[in-house]
């Protein structure tokens, strides 16, 4: 075969190759709907959607870690909120013991009731949620209310709080600590009663109807307060949901094929395949004629 010839067969050869590797690609197109999957089919393109995809990535994580915090203080408002009814029994069995008309075995009955609201409020601020103490702050492995020998309630856990990291350099506090002043007046404000209710004083008795009443007032706000951070951890999601759409709006249309024009490129290269296919066996005909001769 001639120089002239071989140049001729191998540009013939190239184009088949150049077709059957559009084809290839078209089909995998077509199968997958992206322009690309590799690099080297598009490499500006295809770092484009890495780049896409490190964002949505970071919203995921985001995500995740503002789920993790609704679900604690979610479970801890739902603690707070249950200390409430407890202390406003507190406040009736006050106002019914401190008619004078009551005698001491009455009130010891009625200390007796308020040493059993006592226990179920320490119950509550020793609330644990999967393994952990909610109200310790970080020192999760101990019960953060715990009585001493004097009867007073004492907080047994950290002043540090437990936070998840919304981005790098945002953070979001998850908890509520025992030792909130809420939680002192609770604890003062019903020790208060039952210590009064004990020792049959009476004057004792209706002044822990105002701490009973303040007591439940800052729980009630501590609840609050923590309901609003919830609130606003629902909103930070919302808008992290709605870019998290949007970015796979984007990243979809930006490697999102159109499957007619390729359909369309892919019936060209058939042609164009068979075209070459029938030029290479012209040729290997002509060649083979000539080398007869």
């Amino acid at each position: 075969m001639r120089i002239t010839s071989q140049t001729i067969y191998d540009t013939l050869m190239a184009g088949i190759r150049n077709q059957m590797q559009t084809q290839r690609e078209g089909t995998e197109q077509i199968s997958s709907g992206r322009r690309f999957s590799r690099p080297s089919q598009d490499g500006v393109a295809y770092k484009t959607s890495l780049d896409i995809r490190h964002v949505q990535s970071g919203i995921d994580s985001s995500l995740s870690a503002i789920g993790v915090a609704k679900l604690r203080l979610g479970v801890s408002e739902n603690a707070l909120a249950q200390f409430t009814p407890i202390m406003q029994r507190a406040q009736v069995l006050a106002v019914q013991q401190a008619n004078s008309g009551l005698t001491a075995s009455e009130r010891q009955t009625a200390a007796v009731e308020v040493a059993a609201l006592e226990n179920q409020l320490i119950s509550l601020a020793n609330t644990a949620f999967e393994g952990k103490a909610l109200f310790a702050g970080t020192a999760t492995d101990v019960q953060p209310i715990q009585i001493d020998g004097l009867g007073n309630a004492v907080y047994q856990g950290n002043t540090q709080d437990r936070s998840v990291a919304i981005t790098p350099s945002e953070s979001i506090v998850s908890n509520v600590r025992a030792d909130h002043t809420a939680f002192t007046q609770v604890f003062s404000s019903i020790k208060a009663l039952k210590d009064a209710l004990t020792g049959n004083n009476v004057p004792g008795i209706q002044a822990s109807i105002d701490l009973l009443s303040s007591a439940t007032a800052a729980m009630v706000g501590l609840n609050a307060e923590v309901g609003g951070k919830l609130n606003s951890i629902n909103l930070r999601e919302e808008t992290l949901l709605s870019m998290k759409t949007q970015m796979q709006i984007k990243l979809n249309q930006h490697e999102s094929v159109d499957i007619a024009e390729v359909a369309t490129n892919l019936k060209q290269s058939e042609v164009s395949l068979q075209a070459a296919y029938a030029e290479v066996s012209n040729f290997n005909k002509l060649s083979l004629v000539n080398f007869l001769r």
